[in-house]
């Protein structure tokens, strides 16, 4: 028998295993990476339309007149899912209460030679809420040992406190015949 007929070495067969082993090992990784991405994605999109639910009940809530409660809330909803809210009041510059124009008012006053006295809000400094609100949704969970979420920030306008701070602005300028020449 000549050489050439008998099949294959020993090295060549240990050779073509390597291959092979390379090969599935290479294969199986790019599998596990693409199982996790797919059941990452999943629950950011779980996540995400969770968010959406739950700004679409606040915006109702705000059409029928219900103030949020500044501050911070949380609860733990199914699947490990957790829902915080922070509501805080918006300081913005471009919207003076009729309180600080009254003040201002006041302090460049040349007709009088007093130092301004403040003024204070009737009902305490708390008596009137903020008219506009800076709302953030967060929904959190953990996924492999890390803190995921998927965060929602807007705005929002408290219909009655807006109204009480216009009323108060309208108090605050008086009428013609109130002002001195």
């Amino acid at each position: 028998m000549r050489n050439s007929e008998r099949g294959f070495t020993l090295f060549e067969v240990l050779g073509a295993v390597a291959i092979l082993a390379i090969l599935y090992t290479t294969l199986s990784t790019v599998a596990i990476r693409w199982l996790r991405s797919e059941g990452e994605s999943k629950r950011i999109l779980e996540a995400s339309l969770l968010a959406d639910w739950e700004i679409s009940e606040f915006e109702l809530e705000i059409d029928t007149g219900v103030a949020p409660e500044i501050g911070i809330t949380q609860s733990d909803e199914e699947d490990g899912l957790t829902v915080t809210w922070e509501v805080t009041p918006l300081e913005t510059k471009i919207f003076k209460t009729a309180l600080e124009r009254e003040q201002e008012r006041i302090a460049f006053d040349t007709t009088t030679q007093a130092a301004p006295i403040p003024i204070e809000q009737p009902g305490g400094a708390d008596a009137v809420a903020p008219p506009f609100l800076r709302v953030e949704l967060r929904i959190s969970w953990f996924e492999a040992g890390d803190e995921r979420s998927v965060t929602r920030t807007l705005f929002a306008v408290d219909e009655d406190a807006a109204a009480k701070l216009a009323a108060a602005s309208v108090l605050s300028e008086g009428t013609p015949e109130d002002e001195q020449p």
